[in-house]
């Protein structure tokens, strides 16, 4: 008789450790846009070096479909167990949630890590009478310009947007489905403007007027910051590791030094170099900090362009 309620204190005591969340060997990482695209690309290669400095087996699990919002909503909602974490950029992030209904808030996260942080440029076709961010703005204040983005809400008609309010342009926003599109459109002379990554500057016969960052960049040592111009707008397409709210002190510790340690893999490193990606590590309390002062801008930025009430 002892015996078996020993045996059956034993298969309780199994279940309520799976209940409060006993850590598997195998952790998923969420990524909430489709095989092979950019997010993708680079959270395989952060993959490997995080596994090994955790000693765990990951696995990604591409969740895509509503500008990343699925994806992030699958992140949130896992369990706080230290099974499921999301490698997400600032779409999902920082930008949908002020456009969209969304099953997650800021509050949502616990916030691991940041990983990278690419800042864009201001481009113009490459045989464009002006020259210079004042040619530009001296014709928006006079005449207009038309600046094109890869789709409402994203960082480039967000970083557009807040130059084109600062400066006092008459810009007019024309949107695309996707950064090839408005390469196309900008070389036929239906846009002038447009705003991306040095991914974009070097695929494409366009020219890189200022860059939207604190400072200069070391591989276009030429290429102005927005605030050397006058105007103090900075703008990078981040990404980040984020888990479920409530992982622990203990969780975040682990999980943020296994993440420092894949930023500083040869194998990021050589994605930077080859992809112009800039890598950035944050902790778990100044990337909170960060994405939401960068979620408070956006919906700023938003709101002044008409985009939400």
């Amino acid at each position: 008789m002892t015996y078996k309620y020993s045996l059956t204190s034993l298969a309780l005591a199994t279940v309520a450790g799976l209940a409060t969340g006993a850590q598997a060997q195998t952790l998923e990482m969420v990524v909430p846009f489709s095989a092979g695209g950019g997010t993708d690309t680079v959270a395989r290669v952060f993959e490997p070096a995080f596994a090994e400095a955790l000693g765990r087996t990951v696995v990604i699990r591409n969740n895509a479909g509503a500008s990343g919002t699925i994806g992030a909503a699958a992140a949130a909602a896992a369990d706080a167990d230290g099974n499921t974490v999301g490698y997400l950029p600032i779409g999902p992030v920082a930008i949908q949630p002020s456009l969209r209904d969304t099953a997650y808030d800021l509050d949502s996260f616990s916030y691991i890590c940041q990983t990278t942080s690419t800042p864009v440029f201001l481009l113009q076709a490459a045989e464009a009478e002006n020259a210079s961010v004042e040619d530009w703005v001296g014709q928006g204040t006079s005449d207009r310009v038309v600046y094109g983005s890869s789709g409402p809400g994203t960082i480039p008609h967000l970083a557009m947007a807040a130059f084109a309010s600062e400066a006092g342009l008459n810009a007019v926003h024309l949107p695309f489905d996707g950064t090839g599109t408005a390469m196309n459109a900008m070389a036929g002379g239906e846009i002038d403007l447009f705003v991306d990554t040095a991914t974009v500057l070097e695929a494409n016969n366009v020219t890189a007027l200022a860059v939207f960052a604190g400072e200069r960049l070391d591989a276009y040592p030429d290429v102005p910051t927005m605030a050397e111009l006058g105007y103090d707008l900075d703008f990078s397409v981040w990404q980040g590791l984020f888990g479920p709210a409530g992982l622990s002190e203990d969780q975040l510790a682990t999980f943020a030094s296994a993440c420092e340690a894949s930023v500083n893999s040869d194998a990021f490193a050589d994605l930077a170099a080859k992809t112009n990606t800039g890598l950035l590590f944050r902790g778990p309390a100044e990337f909170e900090t960060f994405v939401r002062q960068n979620a408070e801008m956006n919906a700023t930025i938003l709101k002044e362009a008409g985009l939400v009430n």
